[in-house]
């Protein structure tokens, strides 16, 4: 009996509707924070590289400027709170120019193993590793959104059914002398972490050329198929 009562109250209760200002409202405000997030947020992170730099900076600055005071006798020559004009820039050229000696070298050989010897050594440190290659390849990833000249160009692959296409990157067209086909190189790279994958010899018949430049697709990528190029239009 009671059961027969409930479901005679829900027959008898209105449907929940949305109220079509508040759709309205909320659309707008998600439109506007997808307008503001990209500029915003660089901008944030410019500031937080900048703080981080000048604290840096102010640490190097404050370790020299005790140095000096340890190397003479008497009184110490500057205090803590020494300062003068253009002593913020300086704090803030400090750390860059150590940074540009540190690209400096690690474009070197030298440096490129000492590099090596230290991601060797980061990644093997239990959890610790597990964060630190992940950084490493996020800005990888983002170090190379750029290198358009590695690529040749973007093109499908049919895989693993008919009608599904792998997206990927020509690498290089070749002659297979044991088969004697012509064959192309495609990167196929792995969402959203492009800097993993696996390479793959197709015939040139079966690879499909893709009218995506090599940034849209590497967007695409990124996001997991969120950012599509501009040709391609979302389904209302």
């Amino acid at each position: 009996m009671n059961d027969e009562l409930k479901a005679a109250e829900t027959s008898m209760s209105p449907p929940l509707r949305k109220h079509p200002h508040i759709a309205k409202f909320v659309g707008l405000l998600l439109t506007g924070l997808a307008a503001v997030i990209p500029t915003v947020g660089t901008v944030w992170l410019l500031v937080v590289i900048y703080k981080i730099l000048m604290r840096v900076g102010d640490e190097l600055l404050q370790l020299g400027l005790e140095a000096i005071n340890l190397m003479r006798s008497g009184p110490d020559l500057v205090s803590e709170d020494f300062a003068f004009y253009g002593s913020d820039f300086l704090r803030f050229l400090i750390p860059v120019f150590l940074l540009l000696v540190v690209g400096f070298g690690v474009a070197n050989r030298p440096g490129r193993k000492i590099l090596y010897w230290l991601n060797e050594g980061m990644q093997r440190v239990p959890y610790l590793g597990a964060v630190y290659s992940a950084l490493k390849q996020f800005v990888d990833a983002v170090k190379n959104l750029g290198g358009e000249r590695k690529f040749k160009s973007v093109a499908y692959v049919e895989y693993p059914s008919p009608g599904c296409r792998l997206l990927g990157f020509v690498t290089g067209n070749y002659h297979d002398g044991q088969t004697g086909e012509d064959v192309t190189t495609v990167f196929i790279p792995t969402s959203p972490n492009p800097m993993t994958g696996f390479t793959i010899i197709v015939e040139d018949d079966k690879v499909e050329d893709s009218s995506m430049s090599l940034e849209e697709a590497s967007k695409m990528i990124l996001s997991a198929g969120l950012v599509a190029p501009e040709s391609f239009r979302d389904r209302k």
